[in-house]
């Protein structure tokens, strides 16, 4: 039978509203016969982007259908897409047409077409994740961490892990079921410890080596603080390389935060940050300058690290996430004092000493460089940790085992090994419970 037999056919639009195009998409097994109806067309059940239009009742609207028949598909069902002008209104009529169009058709719940495509087998659990995070994504380390779980990163090395445990267990089972028999040795105790520390090594570099997905949620947040006319916003275009903030001579030019990515090079690799240009410390003395200073002080309290700005280095802030800048170093002679970076807006000086230190404790505080390492959601982590503790376990069962005598406790070398592929396995999704599948899918939107 073909994935998805018996299935109502789901319908959504694809894509959000606001571009120039967006799709709808349609899986089940009505998919082509809804196509047919809607389009006026004979039904087709071929692969192929086609010429079509879609029947409303205002009248034809002209679009492509791209036919993609199963279990070749992304959901490994029949589905069709539709490629149609991007107003929104124009995409709820075309959703609103393709479910009227046969009796078994209805609209698609959150993250319902990749939970197809995992149930037949096109994605496993963990590449199921990488799309919901790459959908979630605000910064570039977040894309590039879903790329990497969507792409089968780290279920390759999942997989390779399982594979040796499920050869070990076998040995040792067969071990279990040859006891009778005093010459087999199915596996020794030697090869087999070496092989499970082996094992065990590479998951713990996996956990070692890998940031939590959740911390590149958002960028750290380096402020620009200090007085009003300290140079701020000057410093703020010469570190972002083009002009963005307002520069003039007028104390509280700067009435609200600005913020702007800033990608850095630092030890491991470049680090992305956010960098905010807030208004600068001064007296209220009127309704604005006193909502000014209620931003600038919300602006302090979000800040990861925050870079203390004097022209005449007084007034700095005080913290270990705190670096002192000394500005407008062209219109001052002599060097800053230990502990504070002496910069120039104007001519440059002092830019990259402050780029470099900005990067190396942006990177101390946990902030990840692009590219150094994967990222694991705390799902994954906390799994591969269960399998490295089960490992353990095997192992201490072989205590005192001469290297090449068949182990002493099998039947615990065995049960910790079936832990370990269990937990692992629940990376992958083939042992996942129901209803940690409903936690996973219930964080997609609809119509992914």
């Amino acid at each position: 039978m073909q994935p998805g037999a018996g299935r109502d056919l789901i319908v959504a639009a694809a894509t959000g509203a606001g571009g120039p195009a967006a799709v709808v998409r349609a899986s089940g097994p009505a998919a082509f016969d809804a196509l047919a109806i809607v389009s006026g067309d004979p039904r087709a059940c071929t692969r192929a982007v086609v010429p079509s239009r879609v029947r409303l009742a205002a009248g034809h609207v002209p679009c492509l259908a791209l036919r993609m028949p199963g279990p070749g598909s992304y959901t490994g069902e029949d589905t069709v897409e539709w490629i149609v002008p991007g107003h929104p209104a124009l995409i709820e009529m075309v959703v609103r047409a393709v479910v009227k169009a046969v009796p078994d058709a209805r609209l698609a719940q959150p993250g319902e077409f990749t939970l197809r495509a995992f149930e037949a087998g096109r994605l496993t659990l963990d590449q199921a994740e990488g799309v919901a995070a790459g959908i979630a994504a605000r910064t570039d380390a977040e894309l590039r961490a879903a790329a990497h779980l969507r792409g089968g990163g780290l279920g390759r090395a999942v997989d390779r892990a399982m594979e040796t445990l499920a050869d070990l267990l076998a040995l040792v089972e067969a071990g279990i079921d040859f006891t009778d028999q005093e010459d087999v040795v199915a596996i020794g105790a030697g090869p087999l410890r070496q092989a499970m520390t082996e094992v065990r090594a590479s998951l713990q570099s996996l956990v070692d080596g890998s940031v939590p997905l959740e911390r590149l949620a958002a960028a750290p947040v380096v402020l620009l603080s200090g007085p009003a006319n300290a140079g701020k916003s000057a410093l703020f275009n010469a570190l972002l390389g083009r002009d963005r903030a307002v520069v003039a001579p007028v104390a509280g030019t700067t009435r609200d935060a600005l913020v702007e990515p800033w990608r850095v090079r630092g030890p491991s690799g470049s680090v992305e940050l956010l960098l905010v240009d807030a208004p600068g410390r001064m007296e209220a003395r009127s309704e604005l300058d006193r909502l000014g200073q209620e931003v600038r002080q919300a602006s302090i309290e979000r800040a990861t690290l925050t870079l203390s700005c004097s022209e005449d280095g007084q007034g700095h802030l005080a913290g270990d996430a705190v670096i002192r800048v000394r500005t407008k170093a062209d219109l001052r002679r002599g060097s800053a004092p230990d502990g504070e970076i002496l910069t120039s807006a104007s001519t440059g000086e002092g830019l990259d000493r402050l780029v470099v230190t900005v990067a190396a404790r942006a990177e101390s505080m946990g902030a990840c460089a692009a590219g150094v390492a994967p990222a694991l959601a705390q799902r994954h982590h906390a799994l591969v940790a269960e399998a490295v503790a089960h490992l353990t376990a095997s192992m201490e069962a072989l205590a005192g085992d001469a290297p090449a005598a068949a182990p002493s406790r099998p039947e615990l070398v065995s049960a910790a090994l079936h832990g370990a592929i269990e937990s692992l396995g629940g990376i992958r999704g083939r042992l996942a419970p129901d209803d940690i599948l409903g936690r996973i899918f219930g964080r997609f939107c609809i119509g992914k």
